[in-house]
């Protein structure tokens, strides 16, 4: 079946249920609140009533969250072949106004469809060993867990994710407004990178993704770099003085751009039986290309 959606890393989405609250700063400018206004405007589709309102001229999230239709949440079933589908691009699969039962209910349609995988991607890890453990749930092996990590404040989600037994872990570092500095990415199988987009972008600084990418090189994890957001991002326009325009003959895919350093970062996941630890001596390697990144062991 072919994708439905333009999110690059997936190939569909599937909202089981939906709704979110802002969380921290990579919600603020959330493209899905904007989104589930004009659904919930439209007014044909019922589970969206109620999951945003104004606030200063600006579609924001209510905290409300409602569990979809009965054929939205079988949607998975309908979907034909091997497909990658992105979880809740609508709400946080562990936002705590969710429904124990709803995920109860997602997880087993997950585990009848063993040929799909399942990428479920959340700003609140904390919230994930406490349902595992009131609810006696396991993830399926076709479930891809991850986190989003925007900038430094928010880090710790990472060592929360490795706590949590999953066939696949990995990180989205996007929307990145900050630097992350220092990682551990033990434990880790894949990584995300990507700027803002959209009216209100923040700048996406190119030594920011160029830090990550090198911490992704050292644990041997496999990054995957969607777009820098806005051509102002991107280091054709802010490094190297060219206008957009050209910027954009030369670097045309993904959302002002892709490209870091003229080539595309576009890895996937793989098996990591052979993992070496990363030494002290390694990591201090890295203070030599990123001054002030390391926090030695």
């Amino acid at each position: 079946m072919t994708a439905t959606t333009k999110i690059e890393w997936t190939e569909h989405t599937w909202n089981p249920f939906v709704g979110c609250s802002i969380h921290t700063a990579g919600c603020t400018n959330c493209y899905a609140m904007k989104q589930a206004h004009r659904i919930e405007s439209f007014g044909t589709v019922s589970h969206y009533d109620g999951v945003t309102h104004k606030v200063n001229g600006r579609n924001v999230w209510t905290g409300r969250v409602n569990r979809a239709s009965d054929r939205a949440m079988r949607k998975p079933l309908s979907i034909g072949g091997q497909a990658l589908i992105f979880v809740n691009s609508m709400s946080d699969f562990f936002h705590e106004s969710a429904a124990d039962d709803w995920r109860r209910e997602a997880l087993s349609v997950m585990r009848q469809c063993p040929q799909h995988t399942f990428q479920i991607l959340t700003k609140r890890p904390e919230n994930i060993g406490p349902f595992l453990s009131r609810s006696g749930e396991t993830f399926p092996a076709n479930v891809w867990l991850g986190v989003t990590v925007e900038h430094a404040a928010t880090v710790h989600r990472i060592a929360q994710l490795r706590e949590v037994p999953a066939e696949v872990r990995f990180i989205s570092f996007e929307p990145l407004v900050g630097r992350v500095g220092d990682l551990d990415l033990d434990g880790i199988h894949w990584a995300i990178t990507g700027g803002e987009s959209g009216p209100r972008a923040r700048r996406c600084d190119p030594e920011w993704v160029r830090e990550i990418l090198a911490w992704c090189d050292l644990y041997d994890v496999p990054a995957f770099h969607k777009q820098w957001g806005t051509w102002a991002s991107n280091p054709l326009v802010c490094e190297n003085g060219m206008t957009p325009q050209r910027a954009a003959e030369l670097d045309p895919e993904g959302k002002g751009g892709s490209l870091v350093d003229g080539k595309h970062v576009k890895r996937w996941p793989h098996a990591r039986a052979a993992f070496s630890p990363v030494t002290d001596s390694q990591r201090a390697t890295m203070a030599s290309h990123f001054p002030g990144s390391i926090s030695m062991l």
